[in-house]
């Protein structure tokens, strides 16, 4: 019997990992020519539309014969059962088992098409329609445990509505919703349906963090990538900000947002300035029309996840810090910086000093209850046991693989 311990509300689906042929054999055939494809070029297979061919991390693909070195980078040494040819995050069987070897019941999962420039709206649609079928599909394999996320077509603000009322209609629980690429910001008018399907459905939105689908990676050279990368977490401070004082929230208290693998140090400051600002030009502050200080919608309404964060863990010691109402875990599968498949040496060092309770409220319960998960039969799940006092030693109730 596999033993849960964590829900995962921050996991991936890159396009390396996507079958060549989900839009070849699904679009309608007068896209065909200009859908994405996988062809070979220089020796290697990448990911191609309307002419543009789109090469490193964003458009290599591992439905090709480097399969078994790219599964090595992402899973070797990790334990888990790796048949040849697998393309681990969309293959749900195998998914499954891979969070059951993690110990993790619940799974959101983020793709990577939101970062797909494509510059014909109706190819766009129809790569999003493909896309978020797609993953119906994959959820249905165990729609309790499997939140796979249809993004929808933000860069067509009358069209989303519809779309979230589809995916409800679908069984889906929750959507991504891609700030940066929006037409308007998030206090714009436009968006006040979205935020009425949000609601009306129960469907949660999730947003990660990143940027415009016209924003490039920058180079390695002089330490602009590093930068960048340094500065990444922060990319939602704005949709968070904006969602918030729009009023969103306030009027619609069924609109529930994550958001995912903006680790969590720098949130408290975030929302505690967010409060300063009502109190520093409350003339201002009675012009938004809020009720409340925004950090009270933000503690009914929003998750931040983590993988790991020392300052986070400092944080949560104060028993009247935001984090301790809206921090959530997430393994960050399959990517090498994340916690999969064994985050307790990590956790034992987090959460020392608090109760199982707290533990498990933030790597379990919060998510399970967030997302409406039903969850497995109760004596599969136990809250985070402690570990070793040096932090190394640990029980492990992992799935048998043999």
């Amino acid at each position: 019997m596999v033993i849960y311990k964590y829900n995962s509300a921050d996991n991936h689906l890159d396009h390396r990992w996507i079958p060549a042929n989900l839009w070849q054999d699904r679009v309608a055939s007068k896209f065909r020519e200009q859908a994405p494809k996988v062809i070979e070029q220089d020796g290697a297979r990448c990911w191609t539309w309307e002419g543009k061919v789109i090469r490193g991390r964003d458009g290599g693909t591992a439905d090709g014969p480097d399969n078994a070195e790219l599964l090595q980078q992402f899973f070797g040494g990790t334990g888990a059962r790796l048949p040849e040819g697998a393309l681990p995050p969309s293959d749900p069987a195998l998914l499954l088992e891979h969070m059951d070897f993690g110990n993790i019941y619940g799974y959101v999962g983020f793709g990577g098409t939101r970062k797909w420039d494509i510059d014909d709206p109706a190819l766009r649609h129809e790569v999003h329609r493909v896309y978020n079928d797609w993953m119906v599909e994959l959820s249905s394999h165990d729609p309790d445990r499997l939140m796979m996320l249809p993004i929808l077509p933000v860069f067509d603000p009358a069209s989303v509505p519809a779309e979230i009322r589809r995916m409800a209609g679908k069984g889906i629980r929750a959507v991504e919703f891609v700030p940066y690429d929006g037409v308007a910001p998030l206090f714009d008018p436009c968006w006040e349906p979205t935020w009425e399907a949000f609601e009306e459905t129960g469907i949660v939105c999730c947003s990660h963090i990143g940027g415009n689908v016209k924003t490039a990676i920058p180079p390695a050279e002089f330490g602009e990538r590093m930068a960048y990368f340094s500065c990444a977490p922060f990319s939602v401070a704005r949709p968070i900000a904006d969602i918030v004082y729009s009023g969103a929230l306030m009027r619609h208290p069924g609109l529930k947002v994550l958001y995912a693998e903006c680790r969590a140090g720098w949130v408290p400051f975030l929302i505690y300035w967010m409060d300063r600002q009502a109190q520093e030009r409350p003339g201002l502050f009675r012009d938004t029309g809020l009720k409340e200080l925004p950090s009270e919608y933000c503690k009914r309404q929003m998750l931040v996840t983590f993988e790991e964060d020392e300052i986070a863990a400092q944080m949560i010691r104060n028993k009247e810090n935001i984090l301790r109402d809206i921090l959530a875990w997430g393994a960050d599968y399959p990517h090498p910086q994340g916690t999969w498949p064994d985050p307790s040496p990590i956790f034992y060092e987090m959460f020392k000093g608090e109760t199982p309770e707290f533990r498990h409220e933030v790597v379990y319960e919060r998510t399970r209850r967030f997302l409406n998960i039903k969850g497995p039969k109760p004596e599969q799940v136990v809250s985070m046991e402690e570990v070793a006092e040096d932090g190394k030693g640990k029980t492990r109730e992992h799935a048998s693989f043999e």
